[in-house]
């Protein structure tokens, strides 16, 4: 800005000087015969000289912040100057101050950033194992029943759930469930659902019952908007039958001679309904016989996301079926192969969950 006042002064001074040269030379002519006037004439000629001189000075110095600019368009290259003054230069200088300012500042910010989620990864790392804890770190494996299963949370922590009691030496009870939802408040409900499934373990009477009493005890503690379902099942070793109740989950299969039924009989699913009503059914079983049971993040897995285009019940048969002589650590296994091999090694959209028994005698 001082540059420009400057320029404007000497050419106000200039412009002055010229026009009084002008004057005094018309003076001179009619009055020739005056030597004052010649002398005065000699001087502000002088004096103008001065500041034209400077202000050519100016004018050549401006021009070297003239700044060749490239531009390409479709024809080639255009070239154009860009007349970059001090006052344009201070404003550059000004503004890049501030942007290494505003960058500090996002640096610093970032660092924090950057140790919060180094800290969230190791809290979700600590999460997972509890999780991990919360489920059997074994399966039933002995001459009567083998069993295997496999538990992959969508994130590092999710919302599906397994375990199993033995009620007696001959009976287990096994429940495995799928709550609304995934991430951290799933894996908050599976914690709150463990504590009530071993504590009312402890006084079963049926699966029908035992699901209507969880029904009552989560429906108090759960928040709003979310809910569960879930399939409770007494496997008698000693009478060979499975009573079951299915609360609104994926039906459980048993395959039996080489075909497979699905069993669904229950009621509705947990958490919004109080005293909610709930079916069970008897159903025998032999030696040799494979129970399945599993969440919905198995059959309704998409490899295109489409919904009419699911890895579905009926590929999930067909393995079991393919595979009904191994045992059921090979079952799994290979359960778990052709799910991937089904979505072409990407990441599933929910929790996956899977359990296999097989009755041995």
């Amino acid at each position: 800005m001082k540059d420009k006042h400057t320029l404007l002064f000497l050419k106000f001074i200039s412009t002055v000087f010229l026009v009084l040269s002008i004057l005094l030379n018309i003076v001179s002519i009619l009055y020739y015969k005056n030597k004052f006037i010649f002398i005065l004439l000699l001087i502000f000629l002088l004096l103008s000289l001065i500041p034209a001189i400077i202000l050519y000075m100016n004018l050549m110095a401006s021009m070297k912040d003239y700044k060749q600019v490239e531009e390409k368009d479709s024809g080639g290259k255009i070239y154009r100057f860009l007349k970059i003054d001090s006052s344009i230069i201070n404003d550059y200088q000004r503004a890049i101050k501030d942007l290494k300012e505003k960058n500090s500042y996002i640096l610093g910010r970032y660092d924090v950033l950057d140790e919060i989620k180094k800290q969230y990864k190791k809290d979700m790392k600590k999460a997972r194992k509890l999780q991990e804890n919360m489920m059997p770190k074994k399966m039933p494996n002995d001459h009567i029943i083998e069993s295997a299963s496999l538990y992959k949370p969508l994130e590092t922590i999710g919302g599906d759930f397994y375990d199993y009691v033995y009620l007696d030496n001959d009976r287990i009870l096994f429940v495995i469930s799928d709550i609304s939802g995934h991430g951290v408040e799933a894996a908050i409900i599976t914690a709150m659902l463990k504590t009530a499934f071993r504590n009312l373990a402890a006084s079963f009477k049926s699966p029908a019952s035992f699901i209507y009493e969880i029904n009552n005890y989560i429906i108090k503690i759960l928040p709003i908007n979310y809910y569960l379902t879930m399939i409770a099942a007494e496997i008698d070793l000693k009478n060979k039958t499975v009573k079951y109740s299915n609360a609104s989950h994926t039906p459980m299969l048993i395959l039996q001679n080489s075909e497979i039924k699905e069993y669904t009989k229950g009621g509705t699913i947990i958490g919004l309904f109080p005293q909610a009503y709930y079916e069970e059914e008897i159903v025998n079983i032999q030696k040799d016989d494979v129970l399945i049971f599993y969440t919905d993040g198995v059959t309704e897995a998409s490899m295109s996301k489409n919904k009419y285009d699911f890895y579905s019940i009926d590929r999930l048969k067909k393995v079991l079926i393919n595979n009904k002589n191994n045992n059921t650590e090979k079952i799994i296994n290979n359960l778990e192969k052709d799910f991937y091999d089904y979505l072409s090694y990407m990441s599933p959209d929910d929790d996956f969950t899977i359990a296999a028994f097989k009755i041995k005698i």
